[in-house]
């Protein structure tokens, strides 16, 4: 007999599952899982779904859509491999959301301030962050064979494992090489690593002479040394709404920022005063041509 915790087993086992989407899957499940787990699939009928989804009113909007999410891409897999033939989830829909506000803080002030910054390493990966949009584990996960000097170009391994390249500029290309020259130039391994090296190297991801990868704790922290009063993540939001307001098209801005879905978008583009403010000088400019 198949049940319900068997059946989640073998759809979280699939290869082309990411392990934080995994981790996400099983977490946003967890209580169907628990209470429902032991009984036969058949279990989950569109009462079960209603009540579960009820249950998770209580949550902000973002939190239950992605409950409802998990739930009918297990429910999805359950009809591809024909465990399930009616869609327990038929007339069930995602809560709206509101645009969230942006994150993003003055382009200039946030350039000041890492021109400030004189250790090599931290200069040359909060300048990445910034200038490439990155989402912070997408920096602190490049290895160095993934850059492409010729091209100033590095290959971003993304959310669910999705690959994207960014292209870089001449300036931060010489922050990358200053600080690898601080490291005598290797050719593989880990990009941004640790000063000091790794005390248990057996569970550490090593560069070749010993160094552990830099954790995404320890680049906030020393963010926080740099800016107390600024969010890492801001960097990234900087550097989406400065493209928003210079004429970068939502296409554009997906490429640039690895967001899978336009909405997410939203509040770099919703009230983006300076974009606003630039389409509208433009329009008088036209008009006056005329």
């Amino acid at each position: 007999m198949l049940t319900l915790s068997h059946t989640f087993q073998m759809f979280l086992a699939q290869p082309t599952f990411a392990a934080r989407t995994r981790e996400s899957y099983a977490e946003d499940l967890a209580p169907l899982i628990r209470t429902l787990g032991e009984a036969p699939l058949s279990v989950l009928t569109s009462h079960v779904a209603t009540d579960f989804l009820a249950a998770q009113e209580h949550l902000a909007a973002s939190t239950y859509n992605r409950r409802f999410a998990a739930l009918r891409s297990f429910v999805r897999w359950l009809q591809d491999q024909s465990f399930m033939e009616s869609n327990p989830l038929e007339g069930l829909r995602r809560r709206p959301l509101r645009p969230l506000p942006s994150r993003a803080l003055n382009a200039e002030h946030v350039e000041a301030r890492l021109r400030t910054i004189q250790d090599s390493r931290d200069r040359a990966l909060f300048w990445l962050i910034y200038e490439g949009g990155l989402r912070v584990n997408e920096a602190l996960s490049l290895n160095v064979e993934d850059i492409d000097w010729t091209e100033r170009s590095i290959r971003i391994h993304g959310k669910g494992d999705r690959l994207r390249e960014m292209f870089f500029s001449r300036d931060v290309s010489k922050l990358l090489a200053k600080y690898l020259k601080t490291r005598c130039d290797p050719t593989s391994g880990p990009f941004f690593v640790t000063h000091r090296k790794a005390r248990a190297p057996r569970y550490a991801d090593l560069s070749a002479d010993g160094y552990a990868r830099l954790s995404y704790r320890q680049a906030d922290t020393l963010w926080k040394q740099y800016t107390p009063d600024w969010d890492l993540h801001q960097l990234r939001h900087t550097a989406i709404s400065l493209r928003a307001a210079n004429s970068y098209t939502e296409v554009d801005l997906k490429r640039f920022s690895g967001h899978q879905s336009l909405r997410s978008l939203e509040r770099y583009i919703a009230d983006n005063r300076e974009a606003a403010k630039r389409k509208a000088h433009e329009w008088e400019r036209r008009q006056q041509s005329r």
